[in-house]
């Protein structure tokens, strides 16, 4: 740090150093340069949690002069942990240091999320802990968006295929586990090509974003609704039997059927419904649930047909 001079101020260094006093000057202004220039906030906390000294990017970062952060203690900015554990946390620092990510709460209130890199040394007798704070709130959010990008349908912000493969196949995983029942529902809009033909390709997509809308509303918190591929849809759904998703899909149905559409032109979906057997492959259940939904085309659309596993009981 310099004062208003511009001149460098010792007052860190003496204060906060873990550097014996018989260093040399340059050493010194080496160390205050590796202090306050940092692209990391770094703060020096003591055993109890106070700060011993940080530098300007620390207090920058929460929102405080150092001479503020100076009379802080630890969970006066950590907002992700308790202080209890924030003290067992201190007493656990090695000298190897820890590396984990938490939330810091500024002066205003506002959050972020911080990575912390920690490690301890021993200054007159006394423990001290160093922690650099790097501010990663953009990295997470680019990290979020990825994601989302990879799990998501672009058009109507649903599950896309992959995502609702990895999920099905963890979701018969478990249900195979704990001997719990699963179904699944396809669904497809009835003679959609039509409406991209008398509405255009834009209209198309209102209807399937607000299919998707009505879906989502209508389903359970638990249950997951993707969107298979053009005006094809599944949904997931987890601790219900083959009767339970036929109830289900119906519900689905009546909700498309009734709801007006903007276009002013009806619109109703077919559903097939399918219950995980014991035997079943992912292939397999989809397959069935595939081929409910072609009886349920075949039989005048707009209705709900399921497909037993073999040797299961109909519904």
């Amino acid at each position: 740090m310099n004062d208003k001079h511009g001149t460098p101020d010792t007052a860190l260094l003496d204060a906060g150093s873990s550097m014996p006093a018989d260093r040399s000057d340059d050493e010194a202004a080496l160390w205050r340069i590796f202090f306050e220039q940092n692209r990391d906030g770094i703060v020096m906390l003591r055993e109890d949690g106070s700060v011993y000294c940080a530098n300007n990017r620390f207090a920058s970062m929460l929102g405080y002069t150092t001479e503020e952060v100076e009379r802080l203690y630890l969970w006066e900015w950590d907002c992700q942990y308790e202080r209890s554990v924030l003290m067992e946390m201190l007493k656990s620092v090695k000298p190897c240091g820890d590396f984990f990510e938490t939330r810091h709460r500024r002066k205003d209130g506002s959050e972020f999320t911080v990575e912390v890199t920690t490690n301890a040394a021993y200054y007159h007798g006394a423990k001290l802990i160093f922690c650099n704070c790097r501010d990663i709130t953009e990295r997470k959010r680019d990290q979020e968006r990825i994601k989302r990008l990879a799990t998501t349908d672009a058009l109507t912000g649903i599950a896309n295929r992959g995502e609702f493969s990895r999920r099905l196949a963890a979701e018969m995983q478990r249900a195979r586990r704990f001997g719990r029942p699963m179904a699944v529902v396809m669904y497809d809009l009835d003679h959609f090509k039509r409406v991209n033909d008398t509405y255009g390709h834009q209209v198309g997509d209102e209807v399937l974003k607000v299919t998707a809308s009505l879906i989502n509303a209508t389903i359970r918190q638990v249950d997951i609704h993707a969107r298979w591929g053009g005006e094809e849809f599944m949904v997931l759904l987890p601790e219900a039997d083959l009767a339970e998703g036929l109830a289900s899909a119906e519900r689905l149905r009546e909700a498309i059927e009734k709801h007006r559409f903007d276009h002013r032109g009806p619109v109703t979906a077919s559903f097939g419904v399918a219950a995980l057997g014991p035997r079943d492959t992912i292939g397999a259940l989809l397959k069935r649930a595939d081929d409910a939904l072609y009886q349920a085309k075949h039989a005048g659309r707009n209705r709900v047909e399921a497909m037993p596993a073999r040797n299961a009981p109909a519904p």
